[in-house]
């Protein structure tokens, strides 16, 4: 985790304990060490470990699947917290700039939601992940400041995102899902981000009443200390 005090001064990178040489991002395995160092992610890491630990006493056969950022239609257009391609969508609808953290240049792996759905299926119907966690994801580390630029292009309406200077401590820099166990259960993701956003877009612009929620979202954020900003000169 990068200390805060770090990240008040701008310095976004990732470094190593040893050299302090920025590192290089990596898809990340189910083997890496799990920390829970954010309150949502220990939620994630106890309730694993629950589930798989219940599978194995009751005899009952339990996969515990570590989605990656997953999106689609139907993904809530009223909740400010559903994820950067609804809040997107929503921001630039209204004709608002799109809201990034850091630089932008922080790498997030998606999933579209069809594609989770048949994760599911095959863990249900396979032996070969039973009593394992099973990262699910496209195994891509792709830019936020990327997915803003796409679903601009996408909508016809581009407007500079804006960057702040804000940041959330306890956000990984970069999050790639290392998806060789599930390909080995036979698992592949068959829709690409660029045909993913272009099939969430045609169902936002179905829906009647697309509103911001974001900056009244934020505002609360900024308010309990989970959004910081740098420091000043």
């Amino acid at each position: 985790v990068r200390p805060v005090e770090q990240l008040r001064g701008g310095d976004w990178s990732v470094h190593c304990p040893i050299c302090d040489q920025a590192t290089t991002s990596a898809p990340t395995p189910e083997s890496a060490p799990v920390g829970g160092e954010t309150v949502y992610g220990l939620t994630k890491v106890d309730q694993e470990k629950l589930v798989l630990l219940w599978g194995k006493q009751a005899g009952i056969p339990t996969v515990a699947l570590r989605y990656s950022c997953t999106y689609g239609p139907r993904q809530s257009i009223f909740n400010p917290y559903t994820g950067v391609i609804a809040i997107f969508c929503t921001r630039l609808l209204n004709n608002l700039p799109p809201v990034l953290y850091e630089d932008g240049e922080q790498t997030r792996d998606f999933s579209f939601v069809e594609d989770i759905a048949r994760a599911n299926l095959l863990a249900a119907e396979s032996d070969k992940l039973d009593g394992l966690p099973v990262n699910i994801g496209s195994g891509k580390g792709v830019p936020i400041r990327e997915i803003a630029a796409q679903i601009s292009d996408a909508l016809g309406i581009h407007i500079e995102p804006e960057i702040n200077g804000e940041f959330r401590p306890g956000e990984m820099r970069h999050l790639t899902s290392g998806t060789e166990r599930a390909r080995s259960a036979g698992y592949a993701p068959q829709v690409e981000l660029s045909e993913g956003i272009g099939r969430y877009l045609d169902w936002i612009r179905s829906q009647a009443d697309v509103r911001d929620y974001f900056s009244e979202a934020e505002d609360i954020l900024r308010s309990k200390g989970i959004v910081h900003r740098i420091a000043g000169p």
